[in-house]
C-alpha cells in the first residue's frame, strides 16, 4: 500500500506530536522525581551494608539499605526516562523527516571525464602547454632584463 503525500504528511504531524509529548513526560517526571514531589517506583529491596572493625567493637554501618534502594531506584529512573526521551527525539526526528518535503534539482547534467589514450603522463596536454608558456614567459623576462 502506497501513501499519498497528504497521507505521509498527517503520519508524520503525528509521529512529531507523539515524539514531542514523550520528551515532555520524561523532562517532567525526573523533575518530579528529584525534587521529591514525586518516590520513584521502589523496584530494589537491599540489606543495610556494615562491616565490623575489629572483634571488641561492634559494626559499623557503611550504607543504610533504605538509602541503597532509593540510590538504585533514582538510578533506574534517570536511564528508563532519558531512554524515553532519546526515543521521543527519535520518532519526532522521523516524523520531521516524513513532513519535510524532498526536493532534487539537477543543475547540469553529469559528463563523463575526456581521456587522452596519446598522453602517457599524468597531466592534461592542457596543463602541459600552460607550463611550457609560463616557462616561455620567465625566460622572456629575463632575456629582457639583461
Amino acid at each position: 500500500m502506497k501513501l499519498k503525500i497528504k497521507d505521509e504528511k498527517i503520519v508524520g504531524y503525528i509521529l512529531l506530536a507523539i515524539g514531542i509529548i514523550m520528551i515532555f513526560f520524561s523532562v517532567y517526571e525526573m523533575v518530579r522525581v528529584f525534587t521529591g514531589a514525586s518516590p520513584p517506583p521502589n523496584l530494589f529491596n537491599f540489606s543495610d551494608v556494615s562491616i565490623q572493625m575489629s572483634e571488641q567493637v561492634e559494626e559499623t554501618l557503611l550504607i543504610s539499605g533504605e538509602e541503597l534502594n532509593k540510590l538504585a531506584a533514582m538510578v533506574f529512573w534517570y536511564m528508563l526516562m532519558f531512554f524515553i526521551m532519546w526515543s521521543g527525539g527519535k520518532i519526532a526526528s522521523l516524523g520531521v523527516n516524513m513532513i519535510r518535503e524532498i526536493k532534487v534539482e539537477v543543475k547540469e547534467p553529469m559528463e563523463k571525464p575526456k581521456t587522452d589514450v596519446s598522453s602517457q603522463g599524468n597531466e592534461s596536454p592542457s596543463k602541459e602547454s600552460q607550463k611550457s608558456e609560463e616557462a616561455k614567459g620567465v625566460n622572456d623576462k629575463q632575456s629582457d632584463e639583461s
